[in-house]
């Protein structure tokens, strides 16, 4: 089968759809031929297009002269160029990788609409109570003209069908290669602290780093020896940065955004994880820490659950201040720490891309189903 992911989230771009689509494309390629298309920036080369390979799948970019902040494509122009480049590549099935990439969108529309040709469009994140209208409505009618959407999580899909009222929605979560996060503790980073507690998130308000510094002033008074070490960056790393110092706290330090290597290492090196996000569909962070043998704490949002199980691989948090404390009660234990962070690795295996990929494999037959006209 001809594989073919549309999006603007994609390398040298860091976060969970780059690494998901990188992953994914790499796991699918071993029984499938399989090519990414995605954007670049004007300026980056003379030719509208750029063809790229590596050892796994091939990579197209498109150009586009216009990208926003968060470099998804606003031009025309590309959504025109990206249907040419479909049409050349002949796919099978068409991917688009996330529903605030309008690339992705229009790269499963087109195909759709206009090459008879199957596509799936994939929602990454929630819907924000602050996007507005035009877009939501943008989505809507999106969904509309694709065969099926997909989302990462049983919690993400129920809200799709809610907010975009659509019936067509399957699941198809989140994976990692797992043999790249299993723990190796001769290559983790060396760390101060005892015990040692990691968080790994975008400094931005839906992720609540805010309540980080709850957790530092916990760690201060019970745990004087445990270090807070910070991944990520963000508009609210400064507020963050004088929050901390305001408090007198010297327990918390701030790594800035780490590229994927050095992430796998600090894991290896943590005893515990905590991610305080109010809003997260599937939560790729906590899955990263999991596989790498450490328990997570979080707030019980979103698709969280489906990934923790509450006692066993982690706690879940009904608040702010429950995760304050459940995140010194698990950092106070190291064996319970221990013992966690292992069943949390057996856990993680199940997300294994390996064992995703039929799940995929069964979506792209049911929306191939559904562009014959068949039955969903």
């Amino acid at each position: 089968m001809r594989i073919v992911f549309v999006t603007d989230s994609y390398k040298p771009k860091i976060g969970g759809i780059e690494n998901l689509v990188y992953d994914v494309a790499t796991t699918l390629s071993r029984s499938h031929e399989v090519i990414v298309v995605t954007s670049f920036k004007k300026g980056d080369s003379k030719n509208f297009y750029v063809y790229e390979s590596n050892e796994a799948f091939r990579v197209v970019r498109v150009k586009s002269e216009i990208l926003n902040y968060n470099g998804v494509t606003l031009n025309p122009k590309t959504w025109m160029a990206l249907y040419k480049v479909i049409k050349k590549l002949d796919p099978d099935i068409v991917h688009g990788q996330g529903l605030y990439s309008t690339l992705s969108i229009a790269g499963a529309v087109l195909s759709h609409r206009f090459l008879g040709k199957p596509s799936i469009l994939t929602a990454h994140s929630f819907i924000g109570r602050d996007t507005p209208m035009f877009v939501v409505g943008g989505f809507k009618i999106s969904a509309r003209k694709v065969d099926l959407i997909t989302a990462v999580s049983r919690a993400l899909a129920e809200e799709i069908v809610k907010r975009l009222e659509v019936s067509r929605v399957a699941v198809t979560y989140n994976c990692l290669r797992s043999e790249k996060w299993l723990r190796r503790g001769d290559e983790a980073l060396k760390l101060e602290g005892d015990p040692i507690i990691t968080s790994v998130i975008r400094l931005t308000h839906r992720k609540n780093p805010l309540a980080l510094v709850k957790v530092a002033e916990a760690l201060s008074r019970e745990l004087p020896r445990a270090k807070l070490y910070i991944a990520g960056d963000g508009p609210l790393r400064k507020p963050l940065e004088r929050r901390v110092k305001a408090r007198g706290l010297n327990n918390i330090v701030f790594l800035g955004a780490l590229g994927r290597d050095d992430i796998k290492r600090l894991l290896w090196a943590s005893d515990v994880f905590v991610l305080p996000s109010k809003i997260e569909a599937f939560g790729m962070s906590a899955l990263e820490a999991m596989t790498s043998s450490v328990p997570v704490v979080a707030l019980r949002v979103g698709g969280l659950p489906e990934l923790i199980s509450h006692g066993v691989t982690g706690y879940l948090a009904s608040s702010e201040e429950e995760l304050v404390k459940l995140t010194v009660k698990l950092a106070s234990d190291p064996s319970l720490a221990r013992k966690m962070g292992f069943q949390a690795m057996v856990k993680a295996l199940e997300f294994d891309c390996k064992k995703m990929i039929p799940r995929y494999m069964a979506v792209y037959k049911l929306a191939s189903r559904i562009c014959e006209g068949g039955a969903p």
